[in-house]
């Protein structure tokens, strides 16, 4: 081997190993980080930190005060082989201190029994802080005599707090009935996705293409690899995952959770996609190959699957905290979701098999443990995020109807949310937003399954909580993934604001309370961030299956797009685009909903009924035309009325205009169905939304879609005039939806790809 060959040698193995360097997750640092010092192939390492006042060259983290902010830090790994040298810079951000806030008022619990039932009180109760805002402290109780519960009346039991030694009080009434459950049968249904088709040709038929052509290039045997080294079974092959999930993260296996999950739904929503269905069958069978494996292992129990052994669950139940272990059950979400999902959407029995077992190992684990013991689990940071795993178990319960998966779902009730949710406080402030979310998934599924009012109650307050006073104009939520107070959105415009995944999930949530109630409200939220976050999630150059981890939002911002790091948002960017026809449609026995303005084609199978959904652009707006197919069918149909209509919606039938009713939001036609079409002439119109906590700071809307300046400056870009007169200077540019104004120009945001751009923007009147 020449001088030439050994030198480029040494430069491919100091690439490899730079290149698969994993220190967790840099997006919300807290505690120290471990630096490795060698690679994978024998490179030495070397770290410099940029601030070694919050981050030391050995990743000693020392959080900013509180008040100062978060601190990003340039971190410099040198990986040196046999003399040839590469770097690679990390970006830590390091959080600030949490306040030390005061208690200034503890808010009295008030609780219903039934006479001779002992009263349920909660672990915590609500407290105002100095600052004004509202947070849980933990609450030990006195005990309280039989007699007060045995008849009728009101009694107090007094408590302290455990943190502070503050006094709480729960007010007990006891009633001769206290059984607190109501209707919890759906009023309408969404069409599945094979009941609807979205046209190719535009923006998300277009997403849903892209990512359909990833999938198809995927290599499971590498999807597979983490499992297979768990069960001691032979990897064929494949290449180790990276990022999240590399050999080395504790996190490993939740990508291809979400990659069961991804496949389900993609075959779901192309009509049965054959090559998606073998990769999916493959997968099924292949992990059903470890699942028996480790059965037999020594320290595995009957049903676990996993990309890594029993130990991180041993470890929860010590209360062991992140980076030691990082969210087990968060990631056997993923995989019981991914199997679960690969059943019903694609009628995969072995996936069911597998996540039935699964389930019962579960229900065994956690049935062993205290009440109390749980709560102090899903109470760590990280390391007790749990996902939706009382969504999972309780829609196994809904499958199969073995009660043992609807008490293991509701060991994962985690009254630190619940309790306030079900108050209406909102507590939300400093809370980890994606954790919490798909935890009200699951309350509104075992609302489902029972019909228990208090967990609808804390849901839709959670829901009115978050979209009111939580969201960016773009729906999506959170700053370093965390909530703020309610109303902070000005003062949080950074370059992490609203994780792709928190939108996924509240997308989620917001579709399945719809079903219980089909307020436009909903769907007005649902349309925002579809169009506006999840939809400009994707690179639209090239099928790579990434996705923005944050959509930035501070001015000059720019999308990054993760595509090897392996991220919870890499992992439901897998799914999102694939969801787009799921909430077009929604109907009951008589009524058809029309909700969102996507081309497409629906199939009514029960009714024998076809519409077809066509979209024609115009200068002031779009006309939407339905094609309805029906053999002389009389039924209703209700076209939403967008919450950014400003003036009325004309109609016409067979073009014929009419005058129809208006009932709820809603443009409500009844009739005997034909062959028919009906236009709706939507009207588009430019406004402003100003923040709640700043009213000089707005955001730009056109019709649906909230509009980005294309501007290098990372100053806020500052209009010297009104509302008024920037809605009459705005100019139509060359382009869909563009618009120019001062030489800058502005579109949609899933528009933009590599250009730095501006959401919000400063008016001085």
């Amino acid at each position: 081997m020449d001088r030439e060959e050994i030198k480029k040698r040494r430069q491919t193995i100091a690439k490899q190993d730079c290149d698969s360097i994993y220190i967790g997750n840099l997006y919300t640092v807290d505690t120290d980080l471990q630096l490795p010092s060698v690679g994978k192939h024998g490179s030495s390492i070397n770290w410099e930190s940029k601030e070694i006042l919050f981050l030391s060259h050995t990743g000693k983290v020392t959080r900013p005060t509180h008040g100062v902010g978060n601190r990003i830090v340039p971190l410099v790994a040198t990986v040196t082989f046999e003399g040839e040298a590469l770097q690679r810079t990390f970006e830590v951000t390091v959080l600030e201190e949490d306040y030390k806030a005061e208690i200034v008022e503890v808010y009295p619990v008030r609780i219903l029994t039934k006479a001779g039932i002992k009263p349920e009180l909660p672990g915590v109760v609500v407290v105002r802080n100095d600052t004004g805002s509202r947070t849980v402290s933990h609450v030990s109780w006195e005990p309280s005599a039989r007699e007060n519960y045995q008849q009728t009346g009101v009694f107090t039991i007094k408590g302290k707090l455990e943190e502070s030694g503050w006094q709480a009080e729960a007010i007990v009434t006891v009633a001769t009935e206290a059984d607190e459950r109501i209707e919890h049968t759906p009023k309408v249904y969404a069409f599945n996705g094979q009941s609807v088709r979205l046209e190719a040709d535009t923006e998300f038929g277009a997403a849903m293409n892209r990512s359909l052509e990833y999938l198809l290039s995927v290599d499971d045997d590498q999807m597979l690899y983490n499992f297979r080294i768990a069960a001691n079974l032979d990897v064929k092959g494949a290449k180790p995952m990276t990022g999240w999930d590399a050999p080395e993260c504790n996190l490993k296996g939740h990508t291809t959770g979400h990659y069961l999950s991804a496949l389900a739904l993609a075959y779901d929503a192309t009509g049965g996609n054959l090559a998606i269905k073998a990769k999916m069958d493959y997968m099924i069978a292949e992990l059903g190959l470890c699942q028996n494996v480790m059965s037999e292992l020594p320290g595995y129990h009957q049903g676990f699957l996993s990309a890594y052994s029993e130990e991180q669950f041993n470890l929860l139940e010590q209360y062991t905290t992140y980076p030691t272990i990082w969210a087990p059950y968060y990631t056997l979400h993923k995989i019981m979701a991914g199997l679960l999902d690969c059943y019903t959407l694609a009628g995969n029995n072995n996936a069911l098999v597998m996540c039935i077992q699964l389930g019962d190992w579960v229900h065994r684990r956690l049935s062993q443990l205290s009440k109390e013991q749980r709560q102090k689990m899903w109470s760590l940071y990280i390391a007790g995020e749990f996902g939706g795993m009382n969504e999972v178990l309780t829609n196994l319960y809904l499958i199969t109807q073995n009660r043992n998966y609807l008490a293991a779902a509701k060991y994962f009730d985690n009254e630190k949310l619940f309790f306030p949710m079900k108050e209406n406080m909102d507590t939300l402030g400093d809370m980890h937003a994606n954790q919490h979310i798909p935890q009200m998934i699951g309350a509104l599924k075992l609302f489902e399954a029972e019909g228990e009012k208090a967990y609808y109650e804390a849901v839709k307050n959670f829901w009115h909580m978050v979209t009111e006073d939580h969201a960016y104009q773009i729906g999506g939520v959170g700053e370093t993934e965390m909530f703020k107070e309610p109303g902070r959105i000005a003062a949080y415009l950074t370059d992490k604001t609203a994780e792709t995944c928190a939108s996924y999930n509240m997308l989620k949530l917001t579709k399945e309370l719809y079903g219980f109630e089909p307020k436009k409200e909903y769907m007005n939220y649902y349309e925002r961030t579809l169009y506006n976050h999840i939809l400009a999630t994707e690179n639209s150059k090239r099928a790579e299956g990434g996705s923005t981890y944050f959509m930035p939002l501070a001015p000059g911002s720019c999308k990054k797009f993760d595509t090897h790091e392996n991220t919870c948002c890499h992992g439901t960017g897998l799914e999102n685009h694939f969801k787009y026809q799921e909430s077009i449609y929604f109907h009951d026995q008589d009524n058809l909903f029309v909700n969102l303005y996507i081309p497409s084609a629906l199939s009514w199978k029960e009714k024998g009924v076809t519409v077809t959904q066509k979209r024609i652009r115009g200068e002031n707006g779009e006309t939407v035309k339905f094609y309805i197919n029906a053999g002389k069918e009389e039924f209703s149909i209700r076209f939403r009325i967008p919450e950014w209509a400003e003036s009325s919606i004309a109609v016409k039938i067979n073009d014929v205009l009419i005058t129809p009713d208006i009932a709820d939001g809603y443009i409500q036609i009844k009739q005997t169905w034909e062959r028919d079409q009906v236009e709706l002439i939507m009207p588009f119109a430019l406004r402003l939304e100003s923040t709640p906590d700043d009213n000089r700071i707005k955001s730009v809307f056109y019709g649906p879609y909230a509009l980005a300046a294309i501007h290098e400056g990372e100053d806020f870009i500052t209009w010297p005039f009104g509302e008024e007169q920037f809605v009459q200077r705005m100019r139509t540019a060359e382009g869909d939806l563009n618009f120019s104004l001062n030489g800058i120009r502005f579109a949609p945001l899933y528009q933009i790809q590599d250009q730095r751009y501006h959401m919000y923007f400063k008016f001085t009147e």
